[in-house]
């Protein structure tokens, strides 16, 4: 860590007048006329943003509400200047998100601004969800979410390089509501109020979202669910697995698999956001074949499974499983008890569709 501080030092001294420069509006942000929930992360990911940004698209649908997701497409191997993600060279977490919520509109663009306003113009959305938004600070929001990962927390608690920070610990203040995600205990949470009544704001609610894992979910068809300790996941856990991932939390990955009594005979980590290109397959092909006799498992997560999955051959495929896991958290309550309850939103909603049953 230590040789990496002065470049920690530099980067913190450009994110602070970055802030000045909005703090005194010499930089402006956008105030757009349908309201913006922002959810995202003090540090570089692994929180289970994509999870939760599913279930509040999903709460907000129940709700019959119209929903864009505005995403960067951060990743892509064929960007997008502005439009739906229907692929995952467009982005794996957008195209993820597309899938899991197909009633919602995910958008991905490169300036944000301008996609959102093409998104209302063609869309008319009733909520726009900016996903990976806190440190995107051009929109205004009415709701700006942060997620903290329960068990790494805050890391060593340096800028990046040297730690995970994107900003430092005073940029907690701009948190209006705090997910403590992953694996929460009464410590983490002991530690995040601490922190929001040294730095931020003491009455900022701060809410327990855990993760839970299901199952593995079969990619051939048909494709079958597993679940955790049955019968059926209970004849996998003798076979070796292959666990494949670029994440940007692949311990997390491999320990939730040994959590469940999977030997892990091969752990192949990749980049957040990777690209599977064709040599990399023939690597995870090789460790698949050393064990053939034995039916090994790949085992990979849901983000990584369309990059991957063209690459695999039907033999691979008929033994290729995704680690499902969910937030505990339910949209539709948090719709009800939170969003639905911003100031002023509601007179909006009202006056805007003073006659519109739910959709």
């Amino acid at each position: 860590m230590w040789p990496l501080l002065p470049l920690s030092w530099l980067y913190g001294l450009g994110v602070q007048l970055r802030l000045w420069a909005y703090q005194r509006h010499w930089l402006s942000a956008y105030a757009p006329e349908v309201p913006v929930i922002s959810i995202g992360n003090l540090t570089t990911g692994g929180t289970g943003k994509t999870p939760i940004v599913v279930e509040l698209a999903r709460g907000l649908i129940r709700a019959g509400k119209r929903v864009v997701v505005l995403s960067r497409g951060y990743g892509a191997s064929e960007p997008l200047a502005y439009g739906r993600a229907i692929h995952p060279q467009h982005g794996d977490e957008a195209y993820m998100i597309q899938t899991q919520v197909p009633k919602a509109v995910v958008i991905v663009g490169r300036d944000r601004v301008q996609t959102l306003q093409q998104a209302i113009t063609e869309h008319q959305p009733d909520y726009i969800l900016l996903d990976d938004g806190f440190q995107y600070l051009r929109l205004n929001r009415a709701m700006n979410i942060l997620l903290i990962d329960g068990a790494r927390l805050l890391g060593n608690g340096q800028l990046l390089p040297a730690g995970p920070l994107r900003e430092p610990l005073a940029q907690l203040r701009r948190a209006d509501l705090i997910f403590v995600t992953q694996a929460v205990t009464q410590e983490s949470m002991n530690t995040i109020q601490g922190w929001m009544q040294r730095y931020g704001k003491a009455e900022t609610p701060i809410l327990p979202v855990p993760f839970q894992l299901i199952g593995l979910q079969a990619v051939a068809p048909p494709p079958p669910l597993y679940r955790f300790n049955s019968p059926e996941m209970t004849a996998l856990l003798d076979r070796p697995v292959i666990a494949v991932c670029g994440i940007a939390n692949p311990a997390g990955f491999e320990q939730g698999l040994r959590a469940q009594g999977f030997q892990l005979t091969h752990c192949l980590r990749f980049a957040d956001h990777h690209v599977y290109t064709e040599q990399d397959v023939q690597a995870i092909a090789a460790r698949f074949h050393q064990h053939q006799a034995e039916q090994p498992l790949l085992i990979t997560t849901e983000k990584d499974l369309p990059k991957l999955l063209p690459w695999l051959s039907q033999s691979i495929q008929e033994h290729t499983y995704t680690l499902q896991r969910q937030p505990t958290l339910d949209g539709r309550w948090f719709y009800d008890e939170f969003i639905s309850q911003i100031p002023g939103l509601a007179e909006t909603e009202a006056h805007a569709h003073p006659s519109t049953p739910s959709r």
